[in-house]
């Protein structure tokens, strides 16, 4: 009996310390990793994910239901000083200014994934700039991924121009295409009085799409409704002919970036996660054993494979670091002359 008892605890405390580790990591910007370190096997991290989600749904959408209100409050706080003229050229943003940097963020596909034909989707992406477009209040707010306030405009989104229902509101992922003067729909966090962040990812991409196709004015341009075209990506199933879906892509998106990859289940999370991961389009071949066609077959001069792009890429990436750092310690060490 003592054993029995022993034992039961054993296990609730087991649960407990589980289950902490999620909660304290769930925002986290790496929180995918979950206590897995940065070498862990990418297929492994995703089945762990999932598991994850599955257990945490409720969480989820208590989450979920708290990130609009959390961000509007924010919004509301910093209002009249948030100004990407103020902020450009600093190289850290204050506290309030960060929490519009809460995007879902891709990894490299470092290895095909175990389900890739039966769970998988592709999106195609133009080069562009990653935005966070908010609607609400008879307004639209365009952020960049670092959280800066790049416009200000009318849109088609709920609550997003004067004549709107106010009580509506949205939180869109987008890509600013500015030679086109289009915002291309990534994902969706909110819309209306409905979040989405813990819908799965096939639901939120054929919802959103079918959403934006069917309100003829996000084609509209420069009207007191909507100012710029907000215009839905393609969604390509993996488990059909790959190869063909890339010569029957629309001819505004011939200057590809990528293809972002999204597992089916994948919930929409802060920061880097294995459930959505990233490719050139002149690394399909190598990467997936595909045929791509001219232009998306094009490498850059220096390209010699996948191993070697990314050894280059995590290079470039800690000389970033490093000089953001050797910036910070510089100019705290002048603010502190400064005080003196």
């Amino acid at each position: 009996m003592a054993t029995e008892v022993l034992n039961n605890k054993t296990d609730c405390d087991t649960k407990e310390v589980v289950r902490r580790t999620f909660y304290k990591n769930r925002i986290r910007k790496d929180n995918t990793k979950l206590e897995l370190d940065e070498n862990s096997h990418q297929e492994e991290r995703r089945q762990l994910l999932l598991k994850h989600q599955k257990e945490q749904r409720h969480e989820a959408f208590n989450i979920a239901r708290g990130i609009f209100e959390e961000t509007y409050s924010s919004e509301l706080e910093n209002e009249n000083s948030m100004d990407v003229e103020e902020y450009s050229s600093q190289s850290r943003y204050p506290r309030k200014y960060k929490k519009f940097n809460r995007m879902m963020l891709s990894e490299w596909m470092f290895d095909v994934p175990q389900d890739f034909s039966e769970n998988w989707i592709m999106v195609p992406c133009p080069i562009g700039q990653r935005t966070r477009l908010i609607s609400r209040q008879g307004i639209t707010k365009a952020y960049s991924r670092n959280g800066a306030l790049r416009k200000t405009f009318p849109s088609a989104l709920p609550g997003g121009n004067s004549d709107a229902d106010m009580r509506h509101s949205a939180i869109v992922d987008c890509i600013w295409v500015k030679d086109q003067q289009i915002y291309y729909i990534l994902d969706v966090l909110y819309w209306c009085q409905l979040p989405f962040t813990f819908c799965e990812a096939q639901m939120r991409l054929y919802w959103i799409n079918n959403k934006i196709c069917e309100t003829k004015e996000f084609k509209e341009c420069d009207t007191d409704i909507n100012k710029y075209p907000i215009l839905p990506l393609q969604n390509i199933n993996c488990d059909s002919d790959l190869s063909f879906a890339l010569t029957q892509l629309d001819l505004e998106l011939k200057s590809i970036d990528g293809f972002l990859f999204y597992h089916r289940n994948a919930h929409y999370y802060f920061g880097y996660t294995p459930l959505v991961t990233w490719l050139k389009s002149f690394m399909l071949p190598e990467v997936l054993g595909i045929f791509v066609p001219s232009p998306f077959d094009e490498k850059p001069d220096n390209y010699l494979n996948f191993e070697h792009y990314m050894q280059q890429n995590k290079k470039r990436t800690i000389e970033k670091k490093n000089k953001e750092r050797n910036t910070k310690n510089i100019m705290d060490i002048e603010l502190l002359k400064a005080e003196i």
